[in-house]
């Protein structure tokens, strides 16, 4: 039997708890946020403060706070030691439980006779440089400064493995099973199942029109050779004949439709139990994005943003919509209404445009609000 690495073992699973202590203190700060931007106008939280709404709402507004707030403090006291190994995201998160963790601070009462702390004998900023000379003179701070490299390293890598994975697992799923096992399973039993092979109405309809497209055919055809008109039965066989292997092209596209039905279910359910088999790696996949979107400048982040609601929501995304619904209902063998396309094209676009200026006025605009100035910009103040 081969030996453990005991080693490797401890270090990931103390990677593994700090990361979920970092993530369990930032919901808590994001919570805070949010509360205090709901019922408080983005101010600080005040228990004594009496608000518009029945009183046991607000008890559970306080019992969320004091709570969110006691995780976010002892989450800043399990972190302050560990700051040197977190990459620049997480930075980002400590920053933010910092911050609320600072508002809250207790303060001295005005009534202790006004007592101030003394001032510094050095500015600040100077004692911040000593300070930074101080640890980069220490001996460990290089042990600190590799474990935090080796740290983002297999950040990235578990990123990208499990990135692949989520996109290739279910389209290799998917193309396995319809090809190998739900195809040959329907031509199996499509002679007693009449209703696998049973034609939709859209694909009679279309067979008629292309039959009735063929006849003209065959008699412009005949003039422009300068021959008679084919005859009544000579006109019927060969419809008869046409109409059959139509009727047969319909049959299979219906058994096409529904394997593609049976395929994509069958890539769906592999993305979700690779999901929830997945769950400590997307948590390090969703810190990955984080790191790489919020690592853009405020112009690129303006610009990703207006490309996306140019796409989805702008002038010309009806199109877009239009062929989208069109391929898919195609795809699995459903009328492309054109009644239904109007009335998603006229209401999804303008619900995804109100979720995301939502989400511009309570996320973006707190995290980066230099992004929602440069994006106000490249619209022309709009």
């Amino acid at each position: 039997m081969a030996p453990r690495n005991w080693i490797g073992l401890f270090s990931s699973s103390q990677d593994a708890a700090l990361a979920n202590d970092l993530e369990r203190g930032y919901e808590a700060a994001l919570l805070i946020q949010s509360l205090e931007l709901e019922y408080y106008g983005d101010r600080r939280v005040r228990p004594d403060l009496e608000l518009s709404v029945p009183r046991s709402v607000q008890a559970s507004i306080l019992r969320k706070f004091r709570t969110a707030l006691e995780i976010c403090r002892s989450t800043l006291e399990l972190l302050k030691e560990q700051r040197p190994q977190l990459d620049v995201q997480e930075l980002r998160q400590l920053q933010l439980i910092e911050g609320v963790v600072d508002r809250y601070a207790p303060r001295r009462s005005p009534g202790l006779g006004r007592q101030s702390a003394p001032p510094d004998p050095l500015p600040r900023s100077l004692l911040g440089v000593f300070d930074s000379v101080r640890r980069q003179l220490d001996p460990a701070s290089e042990e600190s400064v590799v474990a935090g490299f080796r740290r983002r390293r297999d950040s990235t890598l578990v990123s990208l493995r499990i990135l692949l994975l989520l996109v290739l697992v279910p389209l290799l799923i998917q193309q396995v099973s319809g090809t190998y096992l739900i195809a040959p399973a329907m031509e199996h039993f499509s002679p007693q199942l009449s209703f696998l092979s049973e034609s939709k109405p859209q694909l009679e309809e279309r067979a008629v029109e292309q039959l009735r497209v063929y006849k003209e055919e065959l008699e412009f055809e005949a003039l422009l050779k300068g021959e008679d008109p084919p005859s009544s039965e000579q006109l019927v066989q060969k419809l008869t004949q046409r109409a059959a292997e139509l009727k047969q092209d319909a049959d299979q596209e219906s058994v096409r439709a529904l394997r593609n039905v049976l395929s994509d279910f069958a890539g769906l359910i592999a993305f979700v139990v690779l999901c929830l088999v997945s769950r400590k790696q997307l948590r390090v996949l969703r810190g990955f994005l984080d790191e790489a979107i919020y690592g853009l400048s405020d112009s690129a982040k303006a610009f990703a943003i207006i490309l996306f609601t140019d796409i989805f929501v702008g002038y010309h995304s009806p199109e877009g919509w239009t062929v989208l619904l069109q391929g898919i209902a195609h795809h699995l063998g459903l009328p492309a209404q054109e009644n239904f396309i109007m009335l998603f094209i006229a209401t999804f676009p303008v619900i995804l445009a109100t979720i995301f200026k939502y989400w511009i006025f309570r996320y973006l605009n707190r995290v980066s609000p230099s992004s929602v100035a440069t994006l106000k910009g490249m619209n022309g103040g709009g």
